[in-house]
């Protein structure tokens, strides 16, 4: 019997085909828990007796335990397939976001910590509760996320640009609140605790907003195979 050739070659496309898309579902499901993380944590600020900072622990060591398994999938893929072009740029850029989903997840529980040895004792911010303004500035870092994990999803280089650019109304606001949020520390003299919190706070939220920018980066590389990480304008 002749060996099909042709045949044999058309399994081992689909094959590669379908751990693409496993790998990209894998990298969404990341996404997905990190977003449940952020989510948690805003019913936190909010108030929510059904919600904890565990919660957001907890979910944190799902995450971790995801990354660990991407990283050996994406290992794997590489050593059978020596993918080139546009399929090697996508591992690349999954990668590179699993790195920062997870690092956007121990911001998250950076947070979280704080606020559970803090929450009702960070003070107010030009007549506003601490707690309320951080909420806002979480709700907004979430929205850019999710355009982020979208753009990543559908390839699209305009709605990552923008992001990667600092150009969505989102981003301005964000950084005007955090700001005058930072301005409060300033003025917090007589309860140098509450203003170490709220700085351990700010730095997290500017520190995932860096990375949810890195991730519009990681999907203008999958775009083009241009590398704009460190680069502005």
């Amino acid at each position: 019997m002749k060996h099909d050739s042709s045949l044999h070659q058309g399994h081992v496309l689909k094959r590669y085909d379908e751990d693409m898309r496993k790998l990209q579902k894998r990298v969404l499901k990341m996404g997905r828990l990190v977003r449940e993380q952020m989510s948690s944590l805003q019913q936190v600020l909010k108030g929510s007796s059904e919600e904890s900072t565990e919660q957001v622990v907890e979910g944190d060591r799902t995450v971790d335990l995801l990354e660990v398994k991407v990283d050996k999938f994406i290992i794997r893929l590489l050593a059978r397939r020596s993918p080139v072009g546009g399929d090697l740029r996508f591992i690349i850029t999954a990668s590179r976001i699993v790195t920062d989903l997870e690092r956007l997840g121990d911001e998250t529980v950076q947070m979280a910590r704080v606020l559970d040895r803090e929450y009702g004792n960070l003070g107010e911010c030009d007549g506003r509760s601490v707690e309320n303004e951080v909420r806002e500035l979480l709700i907004l870092l979430t929205e850019l996320f999710d355009q982020a994990m979208l753009a990543f999803r559908h390839h699209d280089y305009l709605a990552a640009k923008e992001l990667a650019q600092g150009a969505t109304g989102s981003e301005g606001e964000m950084a005007t609140r955090m700001r005058r949020l930072s301005a409060c520390t300033r003025l917090k003299e007589g309860d140098v605790s509450q203003a170490v919190n709220l700085v351990l706070i700010l730095r997290s939220l500017e520190r995932g907003l860096r990375y949810v920018q890195n991730i519009s980066e990681h999907v203008i590389y999958l775009a083009t195979g241009k590398d704009v990480r460190h680069k502005t304008g």
